[in-house]
């Protein structure tokens, strides 16, 4: 009788235990919890974000699909014209909360959560037409006088900016590669300025013989998935950091890379 009036004892003071126990864990921090959805903005931009039949796909579609697979996260992709997009991230209460693939400035740095393992390395090189120059010898200075074809939107390498303002060659700005590089078959600039592989993979697509690659390239940088910075925008980047660096050591990347591009992984 002792012992079953000490186990209803026992019960009793569990029945209050437990909820004090709980109510004094401490509550996981509302900035380390994930959101279970994200929806990521980027300009159209051949091989990395394209749209087929209604349906975007690309290098960077596939490696942030496997990635968000990897944390748990279910994601979905928007095309966004990319001067719109960056206004719309550095607007307050802007609309965009997640893009790709976005180079890292003192001024972006001040709205955006930037991780540390970069999405894509990014290497801007000039096209020129075959025969008009010795690519392997060219130097931008070479490119005085002449018409450079740009990419409205994009940042540009100091040098050839610092270049323009001082007059040493002129700047045509399109808003797509293909249309820059249809424009050098045709002899309307003298050189491309491009994402190397974005130049190389349009070339193919557009079957353009006789344009080449200067070598070495006229600068090289890293491009990061960027978040509007929020209450869990850090735990965000840290979570993408970490399935980058899984997906980078286990071949993941240079597998994806290869499958568009037919060529490893730019080392970042």
């Amino acid at each position: 009788m002792l012992a079953d009036r000490l186990r209803s004892i026992a019960r009793i003071a569990l029945c209050f235990l437990l909820p004090a126990l709980a109510s004094a864990a401490p509550a996981p921090a509302a900035s380390d919890a994930l959101p279970a959805s994200l929806v990521c903005h980027d300009d159209l931009f051949a091989p990395y974000f394209m749209q087929n039949d209604g349906r975007i796909e690309g290098l960077n579609v596939d490696v942030l699909r496997e990635a968000a697979s990897r944390i748990g996260i279910a994601i979905a992709f928007r095309a966004t014209p990319w001067r719109r997009l960056e206004s719309e991230l550095a607007k307050p209460g802007g609309t965009v909360d997640c893009a790709f693939a976005m180079s890292r400035t003192a001024r972006r740095e001040q709205y955006l959560e930037f991780g540390k393992v970069a999405l894509q390395p990014t290497e801007y090189a000039l096209f020129v037409r075959q025969g008009e120059a010795t690519p392997s010898a060219m130097r931008l200075e070479d490119m005085a006088g002449k018409v450079i074809g740009v990419r409205a939107g994009f940042r540009l390498p100091d040098e050839i900016v610092a270049g323009a303002a001082s007059g040493r060659w002129s700047l045509a700005e399109v808003p797509t590669d293909a249309v820059n590089f249809q424009k050098l078959a045709l002899h309307r600039v003298d050189a491309v300025l491009a994402d190397s592989y974005v130049g190389l993979y349009t070339l193919r697509q557009l079957k353009l013989p006789g344009i080449v690659r200067v070598a070495p390239p006229v600068t090289r940088f890293d491009t990061y998935l960027v978040f509007r910075k929020s209450g869990h925008s850090a735990a965000l980047a840290a979570a993408f950091d970490r399935a980058f660096t899984r997906m980078r050591q286990d071949g993941t990347f240079a597998r994806l890379t290869s499958s568009y591009l037919g060529l490893d992984a730019l080392t970042p």
